[in-house]
């Protein structure tokens, strides 16, 4: 049995991965966010689980004994941290300190302390496979984008810790991943703001060159899950 871990189902690439893996019966799927689709909850059951957490608040995430009951049976568990946010975007010193402290915990602190916990709770038969859903504004510097460039290069650096930790056992496997850009909700968030850059993004839009999330959840399932 393969249980897949999902963080944002709500829409996005988060939406078309559980998509992706709800035609598999023998998958079961626990999709963990603030909320839902109402297309997911009339779905809800045995092998989709939605559980209710905020990723900004670590003592709502689920805990190793948690997970240890979910999955006690697992032959193998996936985790996928894709859950995300591109705000605050702006100058440093003219940065909300609220949604600074939001963005450290979705985008960092949460990854972090999910995949802690799914570890200690993994049977020891298990495989797993932990893909961090990174960006390309983790190697580069964007106007205004210091929280997301910063707390991606963070998730880089501790995956690519637990990848050397695990390097010699081929059960753990870390994935990496930078989907690119695509029509999603973040795009909308990108597109309202102000930063030098901007107008790429803009383009992107208006020219239809943003890819559907459901392609590019497709290639990251093919091209990282299935090995």
């Amino acid at each position: 049995m393969r249980y897949v871990v999902i963080t944002g189902v709500s829409r996005g690439l988060g939406e078309a991965l559980l998509n992706q893996f709800e035609t598999d019966e023998e998958t079961t799927v626990l999709a963990l966010g603030r909320g839902f689709t109402d297309a997911q909850r009339i779905a809800a059951g045995p092998r989709l689980i939605l559980r209710h957490c905020e990723l900004a608040e670590p003592s709502t995430l689920p805990h190793a004994s948690e997970l240890n009951e979910l999955i006690a049976d697992a032959d193998e568990v996936v985790l996928i941290h894709n859950a995300a946010v591109v705000a605050p975007i702006g100058p440093i010193g003219d940065l909300e300190p609220d949604e600074l402290a939001n963005a450290v915990a979705v985008n960092l602190t949460a990854p972090m302390l999910l995949t802690n916990s799914l570890l200690a709770a993994l049977p020891a038969t298990a495989r797993a496979v932990i893909m961090f859903v990174s960006s390309g504004a983790a190697h580069r510097i964007i106007d205004g984008w210091s929280a997301y460039s910063a707390t991606k290069r963070g998730g880089e650096e501790f995956f690519a810790h637990l990848a050397e930790q695990y390097a010699d056992e081929p059960r753990i496997r870390v994935e990496i991943v930078n989907p690119g850009v695509m029509d999603t909700g973040m795009q909308e968030t990108i597109r309202s703001a102000r930063f030098a850059g901007q107008q790429r993004f803009l383009d992107l839009f208006e020219n239809n060159e943003l890819p559907d999330p459901a392609a590019i959840a497709a290639r990251l399932i093919e091209d990282h899950l299935h090995a």
